[in-house]
């Protein structure tokens, strides 16, 4: 029985379950995995392309060995594809990955076992046939829904089938002849063919979360054979550039990869499928190493868009149920917390300002800016991925020219 005079006081239980549940949501916040599905319906296996994670004799739903047996040093070569490189690497992030087959419906809000409403992301490398006025209804209502879309292309007249239609003239059909809405992303394709190597990428790098994310910087990326994009902000204010090639000005053409934002989800273009090719694949296909042609900035690359696309990183707009702007400044607690490795911090802005969210250690080493850009008034939310970290106390940070905060975060492994 516990007496006052004793040195050792009773357990509390309500204590230790409080910290046995905090410790296990920090552990598992980041169990349930992203869902990425390839496409293969659009003949991204004719003449000698191969865009797939794993072809075999013919691309299959799931990749055999079976991903569940993938482990951090699981070589690319453990599928057969040019794709194969970034498909291990997703999985080795803790994401899974499947292939939407030839001949499967392209479906969204149906009970197909494949229908994009379960999951994420949808990558669409190099499309040699064109969509269906479903299928463009389908991927739109993906996107304005919460989904991540990735568009891949390649330069003008790539035809592997013969049938008229290169990657260009599929995509900008997808983007502009559609029933939900005519060029909603605010980016279309430029009917080029260039190649080079550029550095010219977005002045405020430091805050973007695909050229800054959690994988690594990116300072390079290179064409071979490629096709550049231009943006419409009137279409779509939220169109960006992230890379232009080196002669253009870090404006409306010229670009190389964009990215934009339609209803609730994410879109991002590539005009070339060479970087994110890995040089192997099924014979007769000539595929090219450009996964690791300048050391880690392709993988990192399309691995920190990746992250992006399927919100693990970056800042969304969130709206509140009245729809009005916040009446003050705010920077919210980061939740979950304690977490591993991902956590959201929220917070508030009244009027447009020029906003940075940084990340500093236990001694106040500046480690990351996850945001650096200008902000219309309303509430964010930013969904921060700590690879790379160690356990730990870290802090993060608010500045604008009005207002400034600083918050505590752990960490634990």
């Amino acid at each position: 029985m516990y007496s006052p005079n004793t040195k050792t006081k009773p357990l509390n239980m309500k204590k230790l379950l409080l910290v046995v549940v905090l410790f296990l949501f920090a552990s598992n916040s980041y169990s349930v995995p992203k869902k990425f599905l390839f496409d293969a319906t659009k003949a991204e296996t004719a003449g000698n392309a191969d865009w797939v994670i794993d072809e075999d004799s013919n691309p299959q739903r799931y990749p055999t060995p079976l991903q569940s047996t993938v482990t951090q040093s699981t070589l690319e070569t453990y599928w057969t594809g040019s794709l194969s490189a970034w498909g291990i690497a997703l999985v080795q992030h803790g994401n899974t990955v499947e292939t939407l087959p030839p001949g499967t419906a392209i479906t969204y809000g149906t009970a197909a076992a494949q229908d994009l409403s379960n999951y994420d992301v949808y990558v669409i490398d190099e499309p040699n046939t064109p969509f269906t006025a479903a299928e463009k209804t389908a991927i739109m209502h993906f996107v304005q829904n919460g989904g991540g879309l990735f568009l891949i292309s390649d330069h003008a007249g790539a035809d592997r089938n013969n049938d008229g239609w290169d990657a260009v003239r599929v995509i900008n059909d997808l983007v502009r002849n559609n029933s939900v809405q005519s060029n909603a992303f605010g980016i279309l394709l430029d009917s080029t063919n260039f190649s080079e190597t550029t550095s010219n990428i977005l002045t405020a790098w430091s805050g973007n979360p695909i050229l800054n994310g959690p994988i690594g910087a990116v300072q390079q990326l290179k064409f071979s054979n490629g096709s550049a994009m231009i943006i419409n902000t009137t279409q779509n204010a939220n169109a960006k550039g992230v890379i232009w090639k080196t002669s253009s000005s870090q404006g409306s053409t010229g670009i190389m990869m964009a990215t934009s934002l339609f209803g609730t989800g994410r879109i991002c273009i590539e005009g070339d499928s060479s970087p994110c090719d890995d040089g192997t694949a099924s014979s007769g296909h000539t595929v090219y190493p450009g996964w690791t042609e300048l050391g880690t900035n392709h993988s990192r690359l399309f691995m920190n868009a990746s992250l992006w696309l399927a919100k693990l990183t970056g800042v969304t707009s969130v709206a509140n149920n009245s729809n009005i702007i916040p009446a003050n400044f705010k920077l919210e607690q980061n939740y979950p917390n304690p977490f591993n490795p991902s956590t959201k911090i929220n917070f508030a802005i009244p009027k447009s300002e020029f906003v940075t969210l940084k990340v500093y250690d236990e001694i106040g080493n500046e480690l990351q800016t996850l945001v650096s850009e200008n902000l219309n008034g309303g509430n964010y939310e930013y969904n921060f991925l700590a690879e790379g970290l160690s356990s730990g106390v870290y802090f993060y940070r608010i500045i604008t020219p009005d207002f400034s905060e600083t918050k505590r975060m752990s960490l634990i492994k």
